[in-house]
C-alpha cells in the first residue's frame, strides 16, 4: 500500500472577546463583504501560537495575551488545510486600521447572524467553551460547505 503524504496549507484565526463582543474584520476587497476573525497563514519556522501572535498584531495593532487553542478546523477543496482557532480575552495596545478591511466589535449573540465564511458559521457555537473541537469540512471551489462534522476532542 502506497501512502501519499499531504502538505497542508496552515493558518490561524483568533476570536478576541471583550465586553461580550468579538473583534472581527469585515473584508472590503479580498473576499467580498464577509466577516472573519483576524489571523492568517504561517511563515517559515512558526508554530501555531507564533503565527497567531504575529498575524493578530499585524492586522489589528493588538498584542494578544495568553490566547487559548479552541479548535482545529481541517478543510479540503482542491487543496487541504488546517486552521488553528484560538480565543482570547486579554490584550495590550490600541486598535489600528487594518489593510484587510474594517475592524468591528460584534456582539457574541450576533455572530451567527452576520455574513461569515460558511465554515466559520458552523463552528461559531463551539467558541468560548471548555472543550477543544475539531471540524472536518469538504468545500466546493467557492468555499461553500458540502459536508462537515464537528466534534469535541
Amino acid at each position: 500500500m502506497n501512502k501519499q503524504r499531504i502538505a497542508h496549507l496552515n493558518s490561524t484565526a483568533c476570536y478576541l472577546k471583550k465586553d461580550n463582543k468579538v473583534l472581527m474584520i469585515k473584508f472590503s476587497k479580498k473576499w467580498g463583504q464577509v466577516y472573519a476573525p483576524p489571523g492568517g497563514k504561517f511563515e517559515r519556522g512558526e508554530s501555531p501560537l507564533d503565527c497567531i501572535l504575529r498575524e493578530y498584531y499585524e492586522e489589528t495593532g493588538l498584542t494578544l495575551i495568553n490566547p487559548k487553542l479552541q479548535g482545529i478546523s481541517y478543510w479540503h477543496d482542491n487543496y487541504e488545510g488546517i486552521i488553528f482557532i484560538f480565543v482570547a480575552e486579554k490584550f495590550e495596545g490600541q486598535i489600528k486600521e487594518s489593510e484587510e478591511g474594517k475592524l468591528e466589535w460584534i456582539e457574541i449573540e450576533n455572530l451567527e447572524r452576520i455574513n461569515q465564511f460558511e465554515q466559520n458559521e458552523k463552528f461559531t457555537p463551539y467558541l468560548f467553551k471548555n472543550a477543544v473541537f475539531e471540524g472536518k469540512f469538504n468545500l466546493d471551489d467557492k468555499c461553500k460547505v458540502q459536508e462537515y462534522v464537528i466534534r469535541d476532542i
